[in-house]
């Protein structure tokens, strides 16, 4: 409910470019923490204007949080949305989720092709860019690759997007943490192809959605056989649809396009690993 001239204008405004962007305008992250020990990680609380831009959607929060800590330059993802995380907390207007920074390799062949310096012999790498650091690691098939070396942990990223005013401020509810959402039960938001659990004929079955309503979803079992289930007997995410990871390739293979030159074959095999 707004109770400003001033607050109705920013409503309409958010709503007129809401419509031209596919990256949504009222985010806040009003809390975060991060959860390991490396500092890569954290579960962040992001709060939403229902009034002018309605509840988001799983895409919605993926793509708007991606968009917002990609670097200007290159467009590199400083952060990535874990999707299977993602929880609703409509009576706060509120989104919880797991975001990583991301893994960044390249082959290591681009030492040689780039023509990289040698930091530390044989091991670390400054970039052609002259400002980026490779350091050389190795998967676990035993595969030898470089990967950029991320000079600032997560909660230094969170802040100081934060601290620029990335967010547009939204005054509809303050002092909502991570504390106070965990203490009541976020829902789940689904997605077409989203596995999920869901009650039907007296049993809990695991199915693939195939189409969301206001009111429930249709849902394909592994029989072949569709049912139409209410909302309330959905009761879980098993497993996030495959498109939600193409929003966290398609970041990276833009950066990798943009500061590198890859063709289409290679960026393919660049982001095979997040598979």
């Amino acid at each position: 409910m707004y109770t400003s001239i001033a607050e109705r204008l920013a409503s309409r405004l958010g709503q007129k470019l809401s419509k031209k962007t596919p990256f949504r305008g009222d985010f806040v992250v009003a809390d975060y923490r991060v959860i390991d020990e490396d500092g890569k990680s954290a579960k962040i609380l992001v709060q939403y204007d229902p009034e002018a831009y309605g509840v988001p959607t799983k895409e919605d929060v993926i793509a708007t949080l991606t968009h917002l800590y990609q670097t200007k330059d290159d467009g590199r993802p400083r952060l990535v949305v874990d999707a299977e995380t993602i929880k609703s907390h409509p009576q706060l207007c509120s989104i919880s989720c797991v975001v990583n920074i991301p893994s960044i390799r390249r082959p290591f062949s681009d030492v040689k092709r780039y023509k990289m310096k040698p930091i530390v012999a044989n091991t670390v790498f400054l970039g052609e860019n002259m400002s980026d650091t490779w350091a050389v690691a190795k998967s676990d098939n035993d595969a030898i690759y470089i990967e950029r070396v991320e000079k600032d942990d997560i909660e230094k990223i969170l802040s100081e997007r934060s601290k620029a005013n990335a967010f547009r401020a939204y005054s509809g509810r303050a002092g909502i943490t991570l504390a106070r959402v965990e203490n009541s039960r976020g829902t789940d938001i689904y997605s077409n192809g989203d596995l999920v659990k869901c009650s039907h004929g007296g049993k809990i079955k695991t199915g693939e959605i195939l189409g969301l309503s206001d009111t429930g979803a249709h849902i394909r079992f592994k029989d072949g056989s569709q049912v139409t289930v209410n909302a309330s007997n959905l009761l879980g995410l098993v497993q996030a649809a495959e498109e939600m990871k193409s929003f966290n390739k398609e970041a990276l293979k833009d950066y990798y396009r943009k500061a590198y030159g890859y063709g289409e074959e290679d960026l393919e095999k660049l982001v095979k690993y997040i598979d």
